[in-house]
């Protein structure tokens, strides 16, 4: 046998220091800023991350199975009117969604043997929306089928979903940090329910015209009526088990949210806005080409993101959904404080030409000890969802790091993710006095 080449010495002794430097950075023997970059990038990418759920709602495996058949009878439909279908007489973006093979694209097979419930439920929601675009575009070809009719359907399901949101009433709960986590789910499966209905629909209102559906719109508004339905069914279970916790005597809590949302957007309205932080830093000239500037951008993006003031009525943030915009406000107060402190924690100048990796590293293990602590001492459904924005930057940061090539300079994947942990962790360090705010009696 002819030896390989590239096992040489010289990689074998590299790759057991590589391990035994990544081993000791991890046990605190060595300071990542002593280890050469490619040591601690390993040793980034084995230290622990936070778990992909913090906390969700039970889905029995009843829930589940029915999704999968929901999925499967789709998929049924959509191969039995695509054998009616003769693509050479239809539009191009018709027959984009009746070419061949598994309707769902594989994600019937998948959510069958998959054997979590709520992973089973979530691959076969996912699947609707490509069986239902091969059953909406065989029926646009087949002529059973119309824009008008898709708009009615809508209309139907988002008032399916407002019953489901007007069953909730004042909110009553009988502990808050259980029971607005419940309560958050089931707002957020309707608001997906509501943005389903209709193209280019929008959370409060607001729907396209029937006349300017084309056909390719209406083929692809059947698949997202399929996923509509089912996120209402969701929302349904899980108010259901919301009420099964609720004791007795449950208080209403409306008006104790729309004071907390009041609070928390009156503070988000002391920092500027997002177009206004942007041309700030267009002002100062400050660009991406050097490790400061790429970081002053990637905290805007990560900080400042106007998200939890999108789609919502004049009205204000006291009608409907009323859980789901007092927690992504708080989110939204929680990544705009954590700026601050992610800055003045970069280690770096607007004269750097470089980045020590070795300080992504250290980021990223003060930002698990302060997860763990913070997990510790607010450990319930609500302060896991305020938690989980936070988390999922931590579990972020390396992607960009184990990704790297030559197209990039070797410190822009580390810069970034720097700035994920620190802002994970800014956010983890005000979630307490946050939750407080929403939860005042926890306090």
């Amino acid at each position: 046998m002819v030896p390989d080449p590239s096992l040489t010495r010289r990689t074998v002794l590299g790759g057991a220091g590589a391990l035994l430097g990544a081993a000791a950075v991890g046990t605190g023997l060595l300071a990542p800023t002593w280890l050469p970059d490619p040591v601690t990038d390993a040793a980034l990418e084995l230290t622990p991350d936070p778990p992909d759920h913090l906390w969700r709602p039970a889905v029995t495996e009843a829930h589940a199975d029915d999704a999968v058949a929901r999925l499967e009878a789709a998929v049924t439909e959509a191969r039995r009117l695509r054998e009616r279908v003769d693509t050479a007489d239809v539009d191009d973006d018709v027959a984009f969604y009746l070419r061949g093979g598994d309707p769902s694209g594989g994600w019937l097979e998948t959510a069958k043997s998959e054997s979590d419930p709520h992973e089973r439920l979530f691959d076969a929601t996912y699947g609707m929306q490509f069986a239902g675009e091969v059953v909406g575009a065989a029926r646009v070809a087949l002529g059973e089928v119309d824009a008008a009719a898709i708009v009615e359907r809508g209309d139907r399901l988002r008032t399916a979903a407002d019953d489901v949101r007007d069953s909730l009433g004042d909110y009553p709960v009988s502990d808050p940090a259980r029971d607005l986590g419940r309560l958050y789910y089931v707002e957020r499966e309707l608001s997906l329910a509501r943005l389903d209905s209709h193209r280019d629909g929008t959370f409060t209102g607001g729907v396209a015209p029937a006349e300017s559906y084309d056909a390719g719109d209406v083929a692809g508004t059947v698949g997202s009526h399929l996923q509509a339905e089912q996120r209402i069914e969701n929302a349904r279970r899980y108010r259901d088990q919301y009420r099964e916790n609720l004791a007795d005597d449950p208080r209403p809590y409306r008006e104790s949210l729309a004071t907390a949302l009041d609070s928390l957007v009156a503070e988000i309205d002391e920092y500027p806005r997002r177009h206004e932080f942007q041309e700030a830093l267009r002002e100062r000239d400050i660009d991406q080409s050097t490790p400061y500037g790429a970081a002053r951008w990637e905290l805007f993006t990560l900080c400042f993101d106007g998200d939890f003031r999108f789609g919502y009525d004049a009205d204000g943030y006291r009608s409907g959904h009323l859980v789901q915009r007092t927690t992504e406000a708080a989110r939204a107060l929680l990544a705009r404080r954590a700026h601050e402190f992610a800055l003045s924690n970069l280690g770096v100048s607007p004269n750097d030409d470089g980045y020590d990796s070795g300080r992504a590293l250290r980021a990223k293990r003060r930002a698990m000890r302060t997860f763990r602590s913070v997990r510790e001492t607010h450990d319930s459904p609500f302060a896991s969802v305020l938690a989980a924005e936070a988390a999922s930057r931590i579990r972020a940061g390396h992607v960009g790091v184990s990704m790297a090539d030559g197209d990039r300079p070797a410190w822009q994947p580390r810069v970034e993710a720097t700035t994920y942990y620190l802002v994970g962790r800014g956010s983890l360090r005000e979630l307490g006095d946050v939750f407080g705010t929403v939860v005042a009696d926890e306090r």
